[in-house]
């Protein structure tokens, strides 16, 4: 790919500062997400982490694009040893020489790993979870069970509900949202203007807003602020589960719901205490209990799921994957496009 002005961009726009390798006192620094996320890490990957080695490791919230953009900058003494990226953004940490390869001997555990989701690394991360992107609704202000996504599209456009759907600044963004539904209205990896219509569609009569925190999502159903989101299948399931929600419903509408990959990489030159830690992340134990917690589905082929949890997993083989390197190829593109016709 040629330059990279947009990472610089995208991250000022996100405005999430990431510290420099000084700062943190940490043994070691991992880049992740926030919310329920960042919980389930800490007690399921981190605790066992600093048990098992005495060592303690300091968790940066923020945007990969933004860590990427400060990996490069600071390529000796990186400020992260560790970061967890959408698909996306991970291969571009491949293609500017940013992460470590991932070998059977540094990481005996990738033995027990879905192939499929070790492949998707090609050598230079792994996939630590996955998510489906479906619809969370209110039953009782949403009055028609959402089945589809075109009818959900047609509802908002026609104002029955409002709605959230992932800016593009969320992390992930490009196939979560703008491949999704450009491939819902004619569009393909390489054309993504029919998705751009038909978001401004449902922005015209006003019943359309955009979040770029996944908490935000929570905050607006739960105060009545909109009555349906477009939102990931873990997310929603914890959120209706939680005994304080029971008139909210969650669905992967027809045809199926766009996966989005979260992975596991270590930074370059970032410290070898990261092998370590990728064990104990990708471990059956770990994966487990990091499935249980957020109900999101993970790649140890070992790991045990709560049998309440279970079936609320969606399963690799009913995830829709679109082709990364073909959007990577177009992202440049569908940003600008972005930029210049929805603009939040």
């Amino acid at each position: 790919m040629h330059g990279y002005k947009w990472v610089g961009l995208l991250a000022g726009l996100l405005g999430c500062a990431v510290p420099t390798a000084s700062i943190s006192a940490a043994d070691l620094t991992v880049g992740a997400f926030g919310g329920l996320w960042e919980q389930s890490l800490r007690s399921c990957i981190i605790e066992p982490f600093e048990k098992q080695t005495g060592k303690t490791v300091d968790v940066v919230l923020g945007a990969p694009l933004q860590w990427l953009n400060q990996i490069d900058a600071n390529r000796t003494k990186p400020p992260l040893d560790i970061v967890f990226a959408p698909t996306e953004t991970a291969y571009l940490m491949i293609e500017k020489g940013l992460v470590d390869p991932l070998t059977a001997d540094r990481v005996p555990v990738m033995a027990e790993l879905n192939p499929s989701l070790v492949s998707f690394g090609e050598g230079y991360g792994v996939v630590f979870d996955y998510g489906a992107m479906g619809v969370i609704y209110n039953s009782k202000t949403v009055k028609a069970p959402v089945k589809s996504w075109d009818g959900f599209f047609n509802a908002v456009e026609n104002g029955e509900f409002t709605a959230m759907i992932p800016s593009i600044y969320y992390p992930g963004s490009l196939t979560s949202t703008l491949w999704n539904i450009s491939k819902l209205s004619g569009g393909d990896e390489r054309n993504a203007q029919p998705g751009l219509d038909r978001i401004k569609k449902m922005m015209a009569g006003g019943a359309l807003s955009f979040w770029s925190d996944p908490n935000q999502v929570l905050t607006a159903l739960a105060s009545g602020e909109v009555d349906a989101a477009m939102y990931w299948d873990g997310r929603s399931w914890a959120f209706i589960n939680d005994g304080k929600h029971p008139e909210f419903k969650y669905v992967t509408p027809e045809p199926g719901g766009p996966a989005t990959f979260t992975w596991i990489q270590k930074v370059k030159n970032g410290s070898d205490l990261s092998w370590k830690f990728i064990g104990i992340a990708m471990s059956a134990e770990g994966q487990g209990c990091f499935a249980n917690k957020t109900r999101y589905g993970v790649s140890n082929l070992k790991a045990v799921f709560d049998p309440a949890v279970e079936p609320t997993i969606t399963k690799y083989e009913n995830l829709a994957i679109p082709s990364y390197r073909d959007i990577n190829k177009s992202r440049e593109a569908w940003i600008e496009a972005w930029n210049k016709q929805i603009g939040r």
